[in-house]
């Protein structure tokens, strides 16, 4: 819920960053899909403003416009909006979060500690609030405090991306390279951590130690429950390095069209006709079509035609 409002930890140099330049324009569709392009104030005084109006008493609306215009940079001018989120979402970890997020991003940070820890005082700790109030200490340049948080925040859950990414930051910022693996490890060692696993390999990977790497695939894939987007990570970065072929032989038995969407899917398809595995590769094929939508069965014709095409070529040689 939470993922495209978090803001991301920012290694500290001695001279700081310029900010990134905010595009004069914004790019959206209309009401019939038709691509607009409206100048930033345009945007905001014929669209946003009125949204804003419009959803001012419905919670999940609200929540998307703001979402929405905090991701075109319109922070400062949601201030208000997100202010009466907090009034009336029946969501208040969610409505917290955003508004201590669009406090963050207008760079008033004493406020968005005061509604982060007003959160808190409602929901309990929770992943998302820590996080939020880690940025508010690394922004301060507390490391330390930022750091702290951030472990707390990955104790409750460790499969929060938003919260071990950052800590991994900060440690590394700390302490080098030699800092980041020892809270990967410290991670990895978390019940039901997966996330921090799979980067773990990922490092595995990068230095060309697969046996390694396998190990802490084989960890994950023993989960009771296995994440999709695990499946999806663990197969890109098997195919990034090389070995397509351990995709086939570790995603295939586990993956599970009704649970684990269609990313890991396509990379298993894939995988299968890199490795001209055309019986796995229909087969599979055969249990996606049975519970896909009819726009998702355009991209299995398209399989289904390249697995042809290497059929044949298998026949004739």
């Amino acid at each position: 819920m939470f993922k495209r409002l978090l803001a991301a930890f920012r290694t500290r140099t001695t001279a700081a960053a310029p900010a990134p330049a905010i595009d004069d324009v914004i790019t959206a569709c209309d009401e019939h899909g038709r691509q607009v392009v409206m100048a930033r104030e345009e945007w905001r005084d014929k669209v946003l403003h009125p949204q804003l109006k419009q959803h001012w008493d419905t919670a999940d609306a609200l929540y998307g416009t703001i979402l929405t215009a905090l991701s075109d940079g319109f922070a400062p001018e949601l201030l208000t909006a997100a202010a009466r989120l907090v009034e009336i979402d029946g969501l208040p970890e969610r409505s917290h979060v955003t508004h201590g997020i669009v406090l963050l991003e207008s760079g008033r940070h004493d406020e968005a500690e005061a509604v982060l820890q007003a959160g808190i005082r409602t929901c309990g700790e929770t992943a998302a609030l820590l996080t939020n109030l880690a940025k508010v200490k690394h922004d301060r340049e507390d490391s330390a405090g930022a750091s702290d948080l951030l472990r707390r925040a990955i104790r409750l859950d460790p499969n929060f991306e938003h919260g071990l990414n950052g800590w991994l930051a900060v440690e590394r910022a700390r302490a080098g390279e030699a800092g980041f693996l020892q809270a990967l490890q410290e991670a990895c060692a978390l019940p039901r951590s997966w996330r921090a696993r799979l980067l773990l390999a990922r490092h595995h990977l990068a230095a060309g130690d697969l046996p390694a790497a396998r190990e802490q695939y084989t960890a994950v894939l023993a989960e009771e429950d296995v994440d999709g987007s695990a499946l999806m990570t663990l197969a890109a970065d098997l195919g990034q390095y090389g070995h397509t072929g351990l995709i086939v032989t570790l995603v295939g038995p586990i993956y599970d069209p009704t649970r684990h969407g269609p990313q890991a899917a396509f990379h298993l398809l894939r995988a299968c006709l890199e490795t001209e595995r055309v019986a796995e590769g229909e087969a599979l094929l055969g249990r996606l079509r049975a519970v896909s939508a009819p726009p998702f069965t355009r991209h299995l014709d398209e399989f289904q035609r390249a697995f042809d095409r290497l059929h044949r070529t298998v026949v004739h040689a």
